[in-house]
Order: structure tokens, then sequence, then C-alpha cells
């Protein structure tokens, strides 16, 4: 094992005398690399070392039947390596350099392979084959020992004495390391010679034979634990190593206790290992499958038992198992005269202490009595069901309507609403098709809000006249070629039509017609109509209020109210855009004189008469407010400063050049005053631009009037410009 210490005079290294699985286990704990290439230079074993950190040259991913060679681009390595090989494998051992790393290269030969090559990593001078040796021991997280044999006079084994053993080993027993060496096997575990351990590693002694078996230690404090035996050969020895399955293995023991405990249940409960191997077959499984357990104890379930899954596969319930530790439904189970019995079963995955699946358990029970129970009470739920679907349509009617009525409460406009209408009574609707109509006020005409279902049906308009409900106001219904049909119909003949007249406060609202080959309940048509016309009778009169609120009576523009609320949210938009937003103050000059001269209602005229030129001059996007009186305040977003002063010209000379008629007279010339500000990015404070743009204003007033004077100006104008 300390091949990179061998000189080149000692004889070829051989693989120890003892197992292959305890060898490897070994050198996969040296801190050094190790690895063997055949006479095709392929990797045929590498350590635990050599793939944490692969050797100069060699690629990193390289696996078991690669070749353990650099790639032909770096020349000088991949020779290197190649002749190195080759001479380890034609007899010769030698020592190495490439990069800052040396390597051990000598042959190995071996059995079934002929002659390899054995790698190591040189490790430091005052680092001897012992220290690696006890180093690799020492690391072992498993309880690991060597052992020589003890013979008496004839040559008969009749004991084996520890020569060394590592630390988990000491922790394990509970003695110290000098209370373990040299101490008789079966002087520390004398029950050995009745287990029938002794007599595997006898024989281990004598045929090289290697062992594995389950059995106990005892330790310094008298607990007895199970452990795992692994041996493997050693000259004239043996190692092994000790794995504690304790927990395991009384886990096991509880199971197989708790199943013989289950035989009384009329449940079957079945334990196999993770390979399905049945280790547990209760006396409730033998009588629900008619197997007995010494038929199926030690074999697979799949070669006597068949499931039948239902909503699920074999696979995605192992997947589940799997995942969740615990799988639970209803199958189809075979017995052994062939009949299929109905299973509820609950499968569960056993684990040990460290959460390692260790085996299966399913509970399954009969559930053929309930399964009749079942189909009984299914045919008198069947009945039931009958009886109530009616009161249950009715019940979803009456739900689609009022979810109809709280959409149509939180709408904000018809054309909102049109779109809940349409999709609603497609839902409370779904075989029929039909439209709703609305009135146009002050007229006998009506045309269409909504529509759902065949768009062939639907006119563009009608008339009051043309509707034999509307003329009537009752519920008209034909069906089949029976009854009148309204001229405004468009159905096919044989189909069934409904009109419904939609009146609010005694006036004639609307129209909600309905047909198809089958309609639904009187009531149900009624409650739509109702519903709909009171919400949307509701959403015109809350749109009258809030323009009543927001909108200027006199001019039609917006008013200071409505100023104050958008004036915040403009300039955010603004900052966030990081665009100008200038503001404008508009004043009529001389307004109370105008009044004084040609009345109060002239005035009106003229207020009205400078809105209209305003939206001339406006965008979609900008705001005009009637700020009081005659004061109007404009809001201009994504205009800078020269752009506004443009604008606002043309609109100071275009409401100069107006002639303003009233009462049949041409009023006198009007002239405005405008006071911006412009904000360009939106860092201004609102506040502050509505005072600015008034400060500007009063300096056209005072400068003369019929002017334009923004804020940036005010610093450049005299005092006393514009006194009187």
């Amino acid at each position: 094992m300390a091949l990179s210490t061998l000189s080149p005079d000692l004889p070829e290294p051989h693989w120890p005398d003892f197992d292959r699985a305890a060898a490897t286990v070994i050198l996969d704990r040296l801190p050094m690399a190790l690895w063997i290439v055949d006479q095709a230079y392929r990797l045929i074993y590498a350590n635990a070392a050599f793939h944490a950190k692969p050797p100069a040259g060699l690629p990193a991913a390289i696996q078991c039947g690669d070749r353990a060679l650099p790639d032909p681009s770096a020349v000088e390595q991949y020779t290197q390596w190649t002749r190195s090989y080759e001479r380890a494998l034609n007899g010769e051992t030698v020592t190495i350099t490439i990069g800052s790393a040396s390597y051990h290269v000598q042959p190995l030969q071996c059995p079934q392979r002929g002659t390899l090559a054995v790698i190591t990593t040189v490790t430091p001078a005052d680092t001897d084959s012992a220290t690696l040796f006890r180093t690799a021991i020492e690391t072992m997280p498993d309880p690991f020992g060597m052992y020589a044999a003890v013979r008496n006079p004839h040559g008969q084994i009749v004991d084996a004495r520890i020569t060394a053993v590592n630390a988990a080993m000491c922790n394990a027993t509970g003695y110290r390391r000098e209370q373990l060496l040299n101490q008789r096997l079966l002087d520390l575990f004398p029950h050995y010679t009745n287990d029938g351990t002794f007599a595997d590693i006898r024989r281990l002694i004598e045929t090289g034979a290697p062992v594995r078996r389950i059995t106990t230690i005892i330790k310094l404090s008298g607990e007895q634990r199970y452990v795992e035996m692994h041996a493997g050969k050693l000259n004239d020895g043996f190692v092994a190593i000790w794995r504690d399955i304790h927990n395991h293995y009384q886990l096991n023991r509880r199971i197989r206790q708790q199943a013989e405990l289950l035989d009384q249940i009329a449940d079957a409960v079945i334990a196999t290992d993770l390979n399905y191997v049945v280790v547990s077959w209760n006396r409730g499984a033998e009588q629900i499958y008619g197997w007995t357990a010494e038929e199926v104890i030690g074999k697979r379930l799949q070669t006597f038992f068949e499931t039948r899954f239902s909503n699920t596969t074999s696979d995605e319930a192992a997947a589940i198992l799997r995942a969740t530790g615990r799988w639970e439904g209803e199958v189809e189970q075979r017995r052994r005269d062939g009949t299929y019995v109905p299973i509820h079963s609950i499968v569960v995955l056993i684990r040990d202490e460290r959460g390692t699946p260790t085996g299966i358990v399913a509970v399954n029970r009969d559930i053929s009595e309930r399964r009749h129970f079942e189909m009984l009470l299914m045919k008198a739920n069947q009945r039931l069901e009958e009886a109530m679907i009616e009161a249950r349509r009715q019940a979803a009617e009456i739900l689609m309507v009022n979810e109809l009525h709280d959409l149509l409460q939180v709408c904000q406009t018809t054309n909102e609403a049109a779109g809940v209408i349409a999709f609603s009574l497609q839902r409370i609707f779904p075989h029929q098709s039909g439209y709703l109509m609305v009135r146009q006020p002050g007229t006998a005409n009506l045309n269409v809000l909504a529509a759902w279902g065949d768009s062939a049906i639907v006119p563009a308009s009608t008339t009051i006249d043309q509707c034999w409900a509307l003329r009537r106001g009752l519920i008209h219904r034909t069906c089949a070629g029976e009854g009148m049909r309204c001229a405004h119909i468009r159905a096919h003949p044989d189909d069934c039509t409904c009109c419904v007249p939609l009146v609010v406060q005694g006036e004639i609202y609307g129209l909600l017609h309905i047909t198809g080959t089958e309609l639904p309940r009187s009531e149900l048509i009624v409650m739509t109509g109702d519903t709909i016309k009171l919400a949307l009778s509701n959403l015109e009169l809350r749109a009258t209020l809030r323009e009543q609120a927001i909108i200027d009576p006199l001019t039609g523009l917006y008013n200071r109210r409505y100023l104050e609320t958008s004036l915040s949210r403009e300039f955010h938009r603004a900052q966030r855009e990081q665009i100008p937003l200038t503001v404008a103050m508009i004043d009529i000059d001389h307004f109370k004189q105008f009044n004084d001269q040609y009345g109060h209602d002239a005035g009106d005229a003229l207020l009205r008469e400078l809105a209209v030129i305003i939206r001339e001059h406006l965008r979609q996007s900008d705001l005009a407010c009637r700020y009081g009186g005659e004061e109007f305040v404009l809001l201009l977003p994504g205009v800078n400063r020269a752009t506004a002063q443009t604008r606002l010209q043309r609109l100071r000379e275009t409401v100069q050049r107006r002639q303003i008629a009233f009462a049949g007279q041409l009023l006198g010339p009007v002239t405005i005053s405008i006071g911006c500000v412009t904000s360009e990015a939106g860092e201004l404070p609102a506040h502050l631009a509505i005072q600015q743009a008034d400060a500007a204003l009063y300096a056209a007033k005072r400068g003369g009037r019929n002017r334009i004077i923004d804020v940036a100006e005010l610093s450049q104008l005299p005092a006393n410009e514009g006194h009187e």
C-alpha cells in the first residue's frame, strides 16, 4: 500500500493478500493520489485523493476506462506521462517530476490483467509508509482492526490476536488502544465461539473466503451492540471493518414483533425490504389473499402478487412513496384464486435513525363490504341529487346574478358595464343568445349595449313600436311559431324568444331579449333584467354626480377641486418621467368693467367663449380648469419654457382677435394676461407652482396687461413697471 516509498531494488509490488473491498476502503483514505493504468494507458482504478485533485496535466473529469493522459496538444506533459507508463509496463520503477509535483511509477503484476502501472504522488521525505497507512486507518469512520492468527502446537487456529485498531474501534468498544492491542479476540468476545463468528474467521484465514455477517460486540460497560462485520484475509490473519447496525437491527426486530402482534387483526400487514422481498406476512394477509406466510416470505411480491391502480400508476405511487415516505389509496389486488379484491392500502417507508430507507410496510384492508354499501348509498344519493338539481341550479343562477350585481356596482363607465353584462349574461344563459338594448334619452330609439351568443340575431337598433313587450310593458314570449313575434327579432323560426321590458321610475329604460331552443325560467330572466336596469341607472346617476362635482357648469372646464386633485399627480408624474411641466394662470383683463358695461349675462357668455378658445388650443394630455371668477389655470405636461411661450402667445392672440357676439351685438375687444412657470423635471412643489404662476400673472397685470410673463422674467423687470 505504500507504493511511493519503494526503492528500485525492492521486489515488484502486488495486491495485498486480503479482499479487494477492504483494500479499496483503505486506499480511499490515503492522503496521496494513487491510480492504476493498463497496457493501453486506460484508468482502471483511482482513489479518492486522485479524484479530489487530479495530477498535473490529467483531465479533471477523467473516469475509469478513459485514457489517463493529458490532451495531446500539451506535448511535453503528454510525452512525459506516455514514456513513464511505458517504462513501468516494461518492468521499470521510476520517479518523475511534472510541474511542481513528483510521482512514483512502478509495475504491478495482476493475475487477471497482466502487468499494470501504479502511480502515486511522492510524499514529503519525513512521511513514511507506516505513517500513511496509520493515517488512512485513523480517518476511517467505521471501527477497523488488523488481526493475526493464534495457532496451537499442531498448527490449528485457536484464536486471533489484535495487532492494530483505529480510534473508531476504541470508541465502539469503550477500551483504550493499549487495552486492545495484543488482546485475544475470544478473550474480548467469547461468545464468538457460539454464534459462528469465529468459525467464519477461521475459514477466512485458511481459505481466503471473505466474511460478511451480523454479530455483536460487548462494550467495556457491558452493553451489547449489533454490528455487521466485513473481513478479508491479510497474510496469516485478517483485517475487519465493524459497522454499527444496532438501531437498524433493533428496528427490524421490533417490526417482526409488531407483525406478530398484528396477526390478530383482520387487515393484511405486509413488510418487505426495499426490493419488495417479503419479510413479514400476517394472518390477515393469509385470509385476504389466500397465500400462507411460508409460501411468500423470502419471495418478491411481483412473482405472485398483482395490483391494479385506478387513479394512478405503480410508478407514480412509488415516486410519491420515495418522496414523502407514505402513499395511501384504493387499488384492486389479485387473490390466490385469481379473483380481484378491492383494497384500501396505506404504504409507509421505514427509515433508520439516520433517515436511510430500510424497508416498506403496507396495511391493506378488504373494502368489499364497504364497496357494496357504497353502491347502495350512491344510488340513494343519485335519487337525492336528482331531487336537488333544480334547487342547486337555481342557487347557482342566483349566485351568478349576485356576482353580476357586485361587478356592476364597481363599474365606472357604461362601456365597462357593457363588457361585464355581456360576460355575465353568457354565464347566466349559456345555452341561449340575446342582447341588451338601452333607450336613447328623449327618443323612442334603442341601441344595442351588450350581446352574447349568436351575433346574427342582433339588430343594429330598434324602436319602442317594434317590440310588443315595450308597447305593453309586460314580458312577451313566443316559441316554435306560437305567438306574435316582435318586428326586431331575427331568431330562427323554431327558436323560442323572450323580450323583457326594462322600466325605471315609470319610464322605459331598455330591453332584454333572449332566444334559444329552450328558454330559462321567467323568474331568472326578470331578476337578471331588474339587476341590470337598476345598476345602469345608478351608474348614470353616479356619472352625472361625479361630473357635477368636478366640472364647472358655466364653462364646461374642470373646476378648482379637480385641479387641486390633479396638480400633485401631474407633478409626481413629471418628476418620475423626468419631463417638463408648465403651469399657466390666465385672467381676463378688465372683466369687472366688462360686466358693468354689458351685464353679467354677457360676462357669462365671455367666460364660455374663452373656455371654447382654450379647448381649441389644448392637446389631449393638457388640463384646463376654471380657477375662480375670470381666472383659469392650464397644466401643460411635457412642455418646456420655450414651447409654452409659443403656445400661450397663440392663445393670447386668438382671444384678442376673436369677435364675441351677445344679444345681437358685438362685444368690445377682449384681452387676457398670462403668468406661467415651468418645472423642467417636476422638481418644483405643486403648491409653489400655483403661487409663482399667480405672481407672474400679477406682474403681467402690473406691466400693462395683454401679455405673458414667465416667472423666470420677474427678476429682470423694473421694480415699478406697470405702476399707474
